[in-house]
């Protein structure tokens, strides 16, 4: 039988590798979706690109919780993941009301 810590650790290194996969794979779509939205003037595409890059700081947020909990146990967030989940937060608004608007 397998030891327990073995398991998380090897879920927590699985974990950090698709917080890391999720991160370049958003930037890519990002790039890719709001330049093809702003050539051809489509929001809904443009506004996809824009979401992707929202996930890209909530995933940055990810992999910095889990490099913290690498070091040791978590009691508590910090300020950088409570700026980014605020900061996540709010970009999803924004990126709501922009096209509701637009």
């Amino acid at each position: 039988m397998e030891d327990t810590n073995d398991t998380t650790v090897r879920l927590m290194r699985a974990a950090l590798w698709a917080g890391v996969i999720t991160i370049i794979y958003n930037l890519a779509e990002g790039m890719v979706s709001t330049i093809l939205g702003m050539q051809d003037e489509t929001i809904a595409l443009f506004g996809f690109g824009v979401d992707s890059f929202v996930e890209v700081l909530s995933g940055i947020g990810i992999v910095h919780m889990l490099g913290r909990m690498k070091r040791g146990t978590v009691e508590q967030r910090d300020g950088f993941e409570r700026t980014a989940l605020r900061v996540t937060g709010t970009g999803f608004y924004l990126l709501t009301a922009g096209l509701v608007t637009g």
